[in-house]
């Protein structure tokens, strides 16, 4: 499990926020941490000098942008911020060939269709057998698209909390305008009706790694199984999600 509290150092979270270089400082660690999280599920080709560059970044932005009011520890909501921007950082890199891309659109539709149809989260054959790929196939898209799966859901639910204990009044106090509002709390009841409705097993690895924090490889020891079906798990449940909330939005 991950544990940093050795190499934490106390911040006082007042509104002053009085010396921002010396927080930032402070809180280099996690920037660190977190590039190396994500750079595990990527190609060797990306640079992790780049996501801690474009982490820092985030970082900085989140200090200056904390509202201690809002009840949110600085720690969490800068975790949020500095994934946001290494995953603005990828997006510009376009590390995914096109081919996987659309490929993992193809599961995802497929993963979208069954839900409705069956009336439940469909199985890797019914998947298999909708799009047309093997299951094999699939399973190796899903490891490899891990990251991208993982910030497309960051950008629905834009400066909010992924924790799977968001509440509609952490919502509510993220979003100052009243439409956008009531718009992110019908955003948060969708995804956590939906979370309700996946295996065991997908909520578990959900709530380890945006909740507990713990990475891919630790969820896999925690639960007994891979770090490979970790992510090919976290991807199909993050489709899943997706899915369910792309079609709320087209309503």
């Amino acid at each position: 499990m991950k544990n940093h509290e050795h190499i934490r150092t106390p911040v006082k979270e007042n509104t002053a926020l009085a010396d921002r270089d010396e927080i930032v400082k402070q809180y280099l660690w996690l920037v660190r941490c977190i590039a190396q999280d994500i750079a595990e599920l990527l190609p060797r080709s990306v640079d992790i000098s780049d996501l801690i560059s474009a982490g820092t970044v985030g970082l900085i932005k989140a200090i200056d942008d904390y509202e201690p009011a809002k009840g949110a520890k600085l720690e969490t909501y800068a975790r949020y911020r500095i994934r946001g921007a290494i995953f603005d950082e990828l997006r510009k890199q376009d590390f995914l060939p096109y081919s996987i891309r659309a490929k993992v659109k193809q599961v995802g539709r497929a993963i979208s269709e069954l839900e409705r149809e069956l009336g439940r989260y469909p199985e890797d054959h019914e998947i298999a057998e909708r799009s047309g790929l093997d299951v094999n196939e699939i399973s190796h898209l899903l490891a490899t698209s891990s990251s991208l799966d993982l910030y497309s859901l960051e950008e629905l639910l834009e400066n909010g909390n992924l924790s799977i204990d968001i509440t509609q009044e952490d919502a509510a106090s993220a979003w100052p305008d009243p439409l956008s509002k009531l718009e992110r709390e019908e955003l948060v009841e969708v995804l956590a009706d939906a979370i309700k409705e996946l295996p065991e097993t997908e909520r578990s690895i959900l709530g380890l790694y945006y909740y507990e924090g713990l990475r891919m490889k630790e969820i896999g020891e925690v639960l007994g199984i891979s770090e490979s079906r970790v992510s090919q798990i976290h991807s199909k449940a993050i489709l899943f999600l997706r899915g369910r909330l792309r079609t709320h939005l087209s309503k």
